[in-house]
């Protein structure tokens, strides 16, 4: 037997109401379309399953039976069906972003936090990922959005991009270089110290190559690490000097276990951008956080400028 389960649906409206137009009313159809269905179903079972009385329909034995099954079986698809849109909601949604290391302390774990001030029950998935592999993963989607620090390449339809942040990595030492705290030094003057660095692929040892290179100087780290959240404690224990933007270092500068080395002139402004695809489909909840984390900025950068 193959039948359909709008049939059981029907059926069980009509059981549940014990009237006919009652279940019409609910399913928001006619009654006669129920009441042809009611009859489709009971020739495809072989029996009767409702008995027409004064009071409405009652069910049969072999209806009441049927009637156990059927309940059981869409309280399941009824569960499903909330349990999915609560999902798609701002009361159990779930939102996954690939962000890189920079976006992720400079500005999306404070989003993350006010956000989850408003809706709590949202879930958080962040993947730490370079801006390529953050690419990679939204148009594979396998992500809702990305933050990423740099654009690796052109970003081309469907994929959307807003600038929410820009910063200015600062140059900073441990307190073996304390010497160097109440001067102004030339990179010149400061190329013969030890750096602390990302390795030579990243994206930020590349940006830092080139700059050095349009002073006339090569940009030869004594430090290479693979991640940006070593290069502080790296610094902090006297191994070298070098770059971080503000967000990195500012527990750090407060507390006096680095200190800021002041230059002639400040590196180029950088941005974090956030990226998403506009033919991907966005839950309730991704699309509220997008929207916040724009108004979010939006708002800090008025904020910063006044």
């Amino acid at each position: 037997m193959n039948t359909n389960y709008e049939y059981y649906r029907i059926f069980y409206y009509v059981a549940k109401y014990g009237n006919l137009t009652k279940a019409a009313a609910t399913l928001q159809t006619s009654q006669p379309a129920v009441t042809r269905t009611i009859h489709k179903l009971e020739d495809d079972l072989g029996c009767r399953l409702f008995i027409r009385s004064k009071s409405g329909m009652e069910l049969t034995s072999e209806g009441q039976t049927f009637f156990e099954y059927v309940s059981a079986g869409c309280a399941q698809f009824f569960k499903g069906e909330q349990k999915i849109t609560n999902l798609l909601s701002l009361d159990e949604g779930s939102i996954t972003i690939s962000a890189t290391e920079t976006a992720l302390h400079c500005c999306l774990l404070q989003a993350m936090e006010a956000f989850h001030e408003l809706h709590p029950k949202v879930r958080f998935k962040i993947l730490n990922n370079s801006s390529s592999d953050s690419i990679h993963s939204l148009r594979q989607g396998q992500v809702d959005m990305a933050m990423i620090s740099s654009i690796p390449f052109a970003m081309e339809t469907p994929l959307v991009v807003h600038t929410v942040h820009s910063y200015t990595d600062i140059l900073i030492g441990g307190k073996k270089y304390s010497h160097l705290k109440e001067r102004t030094m030339t990179l010149a003057e400061l190329s013969d110290y030890p750096w602390v660095s990302l390795t030579s692929e990243a994206i930020t040892r590349i940006f830092l190559n080139t700059y050095f290179a349009k002073q006339g100087l090569p940009f030869e780290p004594a430090i290479e690490l693979a991640t940006t959240d070593l290069i502080l404690p790296a610094i902090e224990h006297n191994l070298g000097i070098g770059f971080l933007p503000p967000e990195f270092a500012k527990e750090a500068l407060d507390t006096g276990s680095v200190f800021r080395i002041h230059i002639p002139d400040e590196l180029p402004h950088r941005t974090i951008s956030l990226v998403y695809d506009s033919e991907y489909p966005q839950s309730v909840a991704s699309t509220a956080f997008r929207k916040f984390l724009l108004q979010e900025f939006a708002e800090r950068d008025t904020d910063q400028s006044v």
